[in-house]
């Protein structure tokens, strides 16, 4: 940088350039004035540069550009408007039609280096998808990885990070915070949008899991589980497993291996389900009624608990679920009603437990932005109450009334 244009460093030099690189971005000319007002900066160094007086320029609102052109070209670097704005913005002049076409053209370089590795990925992928991995690392090597592990599939159920090692040599390559492991799920899942949690209540756990359960791939059979008390299973006879279980009266924890092994799932007795959150709040309820079937979710829903549930239906169970009344208890119980609208409905949680178990709590808005996922009539009640009052009301403030609720409902 010269003497000659550090004069030029000034902001509202700056911005000028700015404003008509913008300009000539979009249409491809510079316009004819600027207003003054639209700049930022002292306007003091642009007046001096200009020859106006300090009453001229406080007449002014406006400019022309040719004024201003002609000036830098009269000035010691004897500059064009080109030169002008390289040295402002530091880039030379773009037109918006080109900056587009070129971009179109290297992404339709960069699908047909796609199409040659796998045509499957151009006819399954939609674009924006494909945009999305133009800009990845790598990307090529990712693509073939994937190819590979698609036409190899498995025939039987095979746990996710064995069949990574089988592919790649590396057990973790198809986790999901990994390239080849998001690709993979986006190639199991074509009209699938697993990002988008605003569509659908569904939760990404049970979307994610179940695309892989499809494909015959566990992510984790084992760790994933879920308590249960009071059913029974069989493939061709009844699991004596479950029935011992149900015998001796006990609450146990079943992996998601057994549940997948098994091809019915149903209560002991009758056809309902009682579907608890909490587990402190189950193991009350073991004790005081130890004649109900029962789950605990434990929270938030893990794919043990979808898939039990989604067998239960399958055998036209009904399922009645009781969680907190929070902005979290809400949207799980509002995914449960949603997921399974024929078989799933809540119990006790409606705005007279809530108003009998309330307390004041501090709700950020995050989670006050969550109950506007409610649509089921009665937990919509609680939820506006939740918004007008920053109330909440957990389980354990309810029991009593859930229990003459559960005894009501099951005919005990």
């Amino acid at each position: 940088m010269t003497n000659k244009t550090i004069f030029f460093k000034a902001p509202i030099f700056q911005s000028i350039g700015k404003e008509l690189a913008h300009r000539y971005f979009l249409k491809g000319d510079f316009g004819q004035v600027i207003g003054v007002k639209t700049l930022t900066g002292d306007a003091e160094p642009l007046r001096s540069f200009l020859g106006y007086t300090d009453l001229a320029w406080s007449k002014k609102s406006r400019f022309s550009i040719l004024e201003f052109t002609e000036a830098l070209q009269d000035s010691a670097v004897a500059w064009t408007l080109e030169d002008f704005i390289l040295f402002t913005t530091k880039q030379p002049l773009r037109l918006k039609s080109a900056v587009l076409a070129k971009a179109e053209h290297d992404f339709q370089v960069f699908k047909e280096k796609i199409r040659q590795i796998d045509p499957i990925f151009v006819e399954q992928l939609t674009d924006k998808q494909l945009r999305n991995w133009q800009e990845e690392k790598d990307v090529a090597a990712v693509f073939a990885t994937v190819s590979k592990a698609l036409q190899q599939l498995p025939k039987e159920y095979t746990r996710l990070p064995v069949f990574a090692y089988q592919q790649t040599g590396n057990s973790h390559a198809f986790d999901e915070n990994e390239p080849a492991g998001l690709l993979l799920l986006q190639m199991l899942s074509p009209n699938e949008t697993l990002e988008d949690e605003t569509t659908t209540l569904l939760t990404n756990v049970e979307r994610k899991n179940r695309v892989l359960d499809e494909a015959k791939l566990l992510k984790d059979d084992i760790h994933n589980d879920v308590a249960v008390y009071g059913l029974l299973a069989k493939n061709e006879t009844v699991s004596a497993m479950w029935q011992g279980a149900c015998l001796e009266q006990a609450s146990w924890k079943i992996p998601l291996k057994e549940i997948l092994r098994m091809q019915t799932i149903y209560p002991a007795s009758g056809n309902q389900v009682l579907v608890v959150e909490n587990s402190g709040v189950y193991s009350i309820l073991l004790d005081e009624l130890p004649e109900i079937p029962m789950i605990c979710s434990s929270g938030q829903f893990t794919y043990a608990v979808w898939k039990i549930l989604r067998k239960l239906t399958e055998s036209n169970t009904q399922i009645y679920y009781v969680g907190d009344m929070d902005p979290e208890g809400l949207v799980m119980a509002q995914q449960l009603l949603q997921t399974f609208p024929k078989h799933a409905q809540t119990i006790a949680m409606d705005k007279t437990n809530f108003k009998i178990a309330k307390q004041k709590t501090q709700i950020s808005d995050t989670r006050l932005k969550k109950l506007r996922l409610i649509k089921e009539p009665k937990l919509k009640e609680v939820a506006n109450l939740i918004q007008e009052t920053h109330e909440i009301a957990l389980q354990e403030g309810f029991i009593e009334e859930l229990i003459w609720q559960v005894l009501a409902v099951f005919g005990r």
